[in-house]
C-alpha cells in the first residue's frame, strides 16, 4: 500500500485557501505515482481553531459538507483519504477524524481523547477493519497520553496520526526538535508497537504555529521514511 502523508500548508481560519492548496498538492502526488492513501493534518482545512466564535463558524456534523466534499475527491482520485475537523454533535463540539474509502465512504471516525476545553473529549478509541487493514487513529496529543494509547490494539496494521502542533514562543524551531521533540515521538509509537503515519500541519502566519513535516515511524520506534522538519513537502510511502 502506497501512502502519501501531506503537511498541508494551512492559513488558519481560511478553508477555500486551504481546499484550494490541497487539491494543487494532490493533483501533483496522484500524477506522479499511484496512491491507495492520503493522510492530512488534525483540523486540515480550518487549523486548530479554539475561539468560541470560530468554533461556531467552522463546527459541523459528520457526515457533513466537508465529508461530503472529500468524499468528492476520494472518488475523483480513487484514493483513500483521512483528515482532521471540527465537528458539531448533540454531545458537544468535538475535534475528529475521518477516514474515508476511495469510493468516498466513511470508514472510520475518531474523536480527539485528550482534548481540553472549550472542545469536549471522547474516551474511547474506535478500531476500523478497512479497505487498508485494520486502522486506529489517534489525533496529535493522544499519541502521548496513556488512555488513548493504551487502547490501540497490537495487531493493527497501521496507525494514524494527524497533528496541529507547535512549539510555544517560537516554532518551527530546528535545535528543540532535533534535541527533543523528535524522540518523543519515536518513544511514544515504539510504547504502543504499531506501525505510525504521523503528519503535522505548517501554519503560515502563525508565530507559535504547526511546524510541519511528516514520518513513518515503524513498530519498534525506528523511522522507515521522513520528510524535512519546518516544511509543507509531502512524504509518500510504500508499506
Amino acid at each position: 500500500m502506497r501512502i502519501g502523508l501531506v503537511p498541508l500548508q494551512t492559513h488558519p481560519n481560511r478553508p477555500d485557501i486551504n481546499l484550494q492548496h490541497f487539491m494543487g498538492v494532490i493533483q501533483t502526488l496522484v500524477a506522479a505515482q499511484p496512491l491507495d492513501l492520503v493522510i492530512l493534518p488534525e483540523c486540515a482545512l480550518t487549523g486548530y481553531v479554539y475561539r468560541q466564535d470560530d468554533l461556531a463558524r467552522f463546527a459541523e456534523p459528520v457526515p457533513g459538507p466537508t465529508t461530503e466534499m472529500m468524499a468528492n475527491i476520494a472518488r475523483q482520485f480513487g484514493i483513500g483519504i483521512c483528515f482532521g475537523l471540527v465537528e458539531h454533535s448533540f454531545a458537544g463540539i468535538f475535534n475528529t477524524a475521518v477516514l474515508l474509502g476511495r469510493d468516498g465512504e466513511i470508514q472510520l471516525t475518531q474523536r480527539k481523547i485528550s482534548e481540553k476545553p472549550p472542545y469536549a473529549a471522547a474516551h474511547k478509541l474506535n478500531v476500523g477493519q478497512t479497505e487498508f487493514g485494520k486502522i486506529a487513529i489517534l489525533t496529535c496529543g493522544d499519541l502521548f497520553d496513556e488512555r488513548a494509547a493504551r487502547q490501540v490494539p497490537s495487531d493493527a496494521d497501521l496507525l494514524l496520526t494527524p497533528m496541529a502542533r507547535g512549539f510555544d514562543k517560537k516554532s518551527p524551531d530546528p535545535r528543540r526538535w532535533e534535541n527533543e521533540e523528535r524522540q518523543f515521538y519515536l518513544e511514544a509509537v515504539k510504547q504502543i508497537g504499531v506501525t505510525t503515519a504521523i503528519v503535522n500541519a505548517l501554519d503560515v502566519g502563525v508565530t507559535e504555529g504547526s511546524f510541519g513535516g511528516a514520518m513513518v515511524v515503524d513498530s519498534a520506534g525506528q523511522i522507515l521514511a521522513e520528510s524535512p522538519y519546518g516544511t509543507d513537502l509531502p512524504l509518500v510511502y510504500e508499506l
